[in-house]
């Protein structure tokens, strides 16, 4: 195991981090919580002044924790000394994960109309019936394992109607370099998403906020739409993404989960 320290700030909290929405396979632990990423896993503790993280690879945690992101001056910048303001207030220490954006496609398509609990479940049973044993844990699935698992292996792990579009995108995206997606403008890779089985604009957004990290999406769900629903009365959750991205630029993803959480969480 390798140790590194994250001294405290008012812009970094794992608890916040961990529970904003943005990812499933974490869990409580004394003093801090448990994270598995790909094959990785590492244990954050609050120590005080600090906060401790042992890990299979500091390299790789530091990264997925984003501490190359300035989220105090994102904060400044978007500060709009009303809702948004008390929403940052409250999310103040959530970071945008780094995710892998298999992992986090994956994740996605399971989350539909679903609860969190739910979601992680589901998860946590296909790693451990079709990732790689990592000695205490499992991997998250190569895109292979999925596709070779067919549709019934994911309905009898609880996926429900998600079973189909797993076993679909699984099965498309054997050949495919993922990675080389990266490279595609987030217009087009949104249209490359939405173009696998079962993914609609939702999804999709989320895919590119926390699975490629474009900030310039702004996903929708009840939660944001109860947010804005007197400045946009009526307007359906494609068109009022559309606009908030206008609205927020390339902050926008940063914002969304702000609010997202905000709102969930004090239901105001």
């Amino acid at each position: 195991m390798e140790s590194f320290e994250i001294p405290k700030t008012p812009y970094f909290d794992i608890g916040a981090t961990l529970e904003c929405g943005q990812v499933f396979r974490f869990k409580p632990i004394d003093g801090g919580y448990k994270i598995n990423a790909l094959g990785h896993m590492a244990e954050v503790r609050d120590s005080g002044d600090r906060w401790i993280v042992d890990s299979d690879s500091s390299e790789f945690f530091n990264r997925y924790l984003d501490f190359d992101t300035d989220y105090g001056f994102i904060q400044r910048e978007v500060d709009d000394k009303a809702l948004l303001s008390e929403a940052i207030a409250f999310g103040k220490g959530i970071h945008i994960l780094r995710q892998d954006p298999t992992e986090a496609l994956f994740s996605f398509i399971i989350s539909q109309n679903n609860h969190i609990p739910r979601i992680k479940g589901i998860i946590e049973r296909i790693c451990d019936g079709l990732g790689d044993d990592m000695g205490g844990y499992h991997a998250f699935p190569t895109v292979e394992a999925l596709a070779s698992a067919g549709e019934s292996y994911f309905a009898s792990v609880g996926a429900g109607y998600r079973a189909a579009y797993l076993d679909r995108v699984a099965k498309t995206l054997v050949g495919e370099d993922i990675y080389e997606w990266k490279n595609l403008d987030t217009e087009a890779l949104r249209l490359k998403l939405m173009s696998l089985y079962g993914i609609g604009r939702k999804v999709a957004d989320c895919v590119l906020l926390f699975g490629f990290n474009r900030f310039d999406v702004f996903p929708v769900d009840t939660w944001i739409k109860k947010v804005f629903e007197e400045e946009y009365p009526g307007v359906p959750a494609d068109k009022m993404s559309v606009l908030l991205v206008k609205k927020y630029g390339k902050y926008a993803g940063f914002v969304q989960q702000w609010l997202f959480y905000y709102k969930r969480e004090k239901k105001v």
